[in-house]
């Protein structure tokens, strides 16, 4: 998906709430309390296992006006919610398209939004960036041209970043704003909410700055 508006001033980051509604509620309440209007959702929505609590979670996501990426628990769920086609309800058939409809990446004035990797295939929503190394990083910054890519899927916050052919791993400090050069390209990989964060890309300052959620957002 490629979104052509102009880049907000803020947008917001959030990943892998594997529908835990309360901190999917802290999240996005956290980012509107600092000013965010722009969401967007780095994927797994959903707990593969639990597809009772998936109405809710896509409810929030609708109310908010939450963009979404598909993430793999998200797709896990879809195949699995198919193979019930002969017992389809109406509310069934709906989360079925909602989850069908969800893109494997958003393309947006040169930043690109995905769980895991920016590639258009199912497979990339299994194999996250973060495997301990700067390697995948590596060939992900030599082989796409995205200024940054925002993604999820690993829980664990990291920065990648490339200058002059080089990759090099940070980590960014909580609740703190990091300056980021425009003159180099990024990898961020999101913590999750679940595990109690968030994240803001100030899209004037050229800054992320991670967001502790607690019990009350």
């Amino acid at each position: 998906m490629n979104l052509t508006q102009p880049l907000p001033r803020r947008i917001g980051l959030m990943a892998d709430s594997h529908d835990q509604l309360e901190a999917l509620r802290g999240a996005i309440r956290a980012l509107k309390n600092r000013g965010v209007s722009s969401l967007i959702h780095l994927g797994d929505i959903c707990d593969s296992l639990r597809p009772d609590l998936l109405e809710d979670s896509i409810h929030l996501l609708q109310k908010n006006n939450i963009f979404a990426i598909k993430g793999n628990n998200d797709f896990t769920l879809e195949k699995t919610l198919q193979t019930h086609r002969g017992e389809t309800s109406k509310g069934l058939a709906e989360h079925i398209a909602f989850l069908q409809a969800l893109p494997l990446k958003i393309a947006w004035d040169g930043i690109c939004f995905c769980h895991a990797l920016p590639f258009d295939h199912h497979r990339a929503i299994y194999e996250p960036v973060d495997m301990g190394s700067n390697e995948r990083a590596e060939d992900i910054f030599n082989f796409t041209s995205h200024r940054i890519l925002f993604c999820g899927h690993s829980h664990r916050s990291v920065l990648f970043r490339w200058n002059r052919g080089k990759t090099e791993r940070e980590t960014i400090p909580m609740d703190n704003p990091t300056r980021l050069d425009p003159g180099d390209r990024y990898i961020f990989v999101a913590g999750s909410v679940i595990e109690g964060e968030c994240a803001i890309f100030d899209t004037k300052e050229w800054s992320l700055r991670r967001i502790p959620l607690t019990p009350s957002g």
